[in-house]
């Protein structure tokens, strides 16, 4: 007797196991269930950096691109009272190095995350090297792959813009890209028609090149002379908007976007007047290139140390990149194709 209340007990269970979990496909009412399982989205997880190091507790920065909505990704900090992370993005807590994981579904990725002081004071205690090395590092790519996502782009600038010509022409990491470039060009001088850039032999206004170009997409960075004469520092934005208008007349089809301007190398500690500008302007000039629909590559972001300034193993001089440098402006364009390739978008 006690066997077969056993057994019937064991039948209940199981039907009752059986419709907890059942799911119809269809309400009485015709509309999906909501138990339905959720589609997974494709899209791989997307870091800005490798490595962040903050200089003092309480800085923050928002590390995610994407492809997978931000509230759809699980957030870790392996060791929340140094770093924390919420939804992408990292606060400083205390001083150490700890790890950042965002994990969906059978995708993950990390980054090493850290803060130096928890004053001003702690911090300009701290090693000279250590206050000199960059603050961010860019995500890590594999540069022994070959590279044809820039065989249809092209790169406008000055002599920062040669120096990675030169560099690139000896390791060809971003396939068969064009660089056009001049010494001692400003974007003062080429609005106002002063001093232009070769471009296969001939000198031309630089709309014309723009539109010339044997390429679909633009980039171009300009301005690190501006920052060094007041009175075209004052004129800049104003400066970009006439170069906007010529671009727009002359190469209305030409994708275009826009390199941030780079900090200057010093041994200082206190801001110099070009660091100064340079900061000023940036967040200026990304709101104007989004206000023209033009996309926005922010190499600014990772060359800056504790102080603002280019990292010293970055620096080449005061204005201009080394090879170390250059790898990492590199690093990003390579990075960046992965992520528009993938769905992302730089504008």
């Amino acid at each position: 007797m006690k066997r077969f209340i056993s057994l019937i007990l064991a039948c209940i269970l199981t039907v009752s196991i059986a419709a907890c979990w059942a799911v119809s496909p269809v309400h009485a009412t015709g509309t999906q269930s909501t138990l339905e399982a959720t589609p997974i989205l494709e899209g791989n997880l997307f870091l800005k950096v490798s490595s962040i190091t903050f200089s003092l507790v309480g800085e923050s920065d928002d590390i995610y691109l994407g492809l997978i909505p931000r509230e759809l990704v699980s957030w870790k900090s392996e060791n929340p009272e140094i770093v924390s992370v919420e939804g992408g993005v990292l606060t400083a807590k205390g001083v150490g190095t700890t790890t950042i994981w965002a994990v969906y579904n059978d995708r993950r990725v990390s980054c090493i995350a850290g803060c130096l002081a928890h004053t001003q004071g702690e911090l300009e205690q701290l090693d000279p090297a250590i206050l000199s090395a960059p603050k961010r590092l860019p995500p890590e790519v594999n540069l022994n792959e070959p590279c044809t996502d820039y065989d249809d782009s092209a790169i406008i600038g000055d002599s920062i813009t040669y120096f990675l010509w030169q560099f690139e022409s000896l390791h060809h990491y971003l396939g068969q890209m064009t660089f056009v470039s001049r010494h001692g060009v400003s974007l003062y001088s080429v609005v106002a028609r002063f001093k232009n850039i070769y471009y296969q032999g001939y000198e031309m206004i630089i709309e014309d090149i723009v539109a010339s170009v044997d390429a679909s997409r633009v980039y171009i960075l300009l301005g690190c002379l501006d920052f060094q004469i007041p009175e075209h520092t004052f004129l800049l934005m104003k400066n970009w908007e006439k170069l906007f208008d010529k671009i727009a007349q002359k190469a209305p089809d030409k994708e275009i976007v826009i390199i941030s301007n780079i900090p200057g190398y010093t041994t200082s500690t206190k801001p110099t007047v070009f660091n100064t500008n340079v900061a000023e302007a940036t967040p200026k000039l990304k709101q104007l290139t989004e206000e023209r629909g033009y996309g926005y590559f922010d190499l600014g972001y990772y060359i800056q140390d504790h102080y603002g300034r280019m990292p010293q193993c970055y620096s080449k001089d005061e204005f201009h990149m080394n090879d170390a440098g250059n790898i990492v402006w590199i690093k990003l364009l390579r990075f960046y194709a992965q992520f528009e390739s993938e769905g992302g978008s730089i504008k």
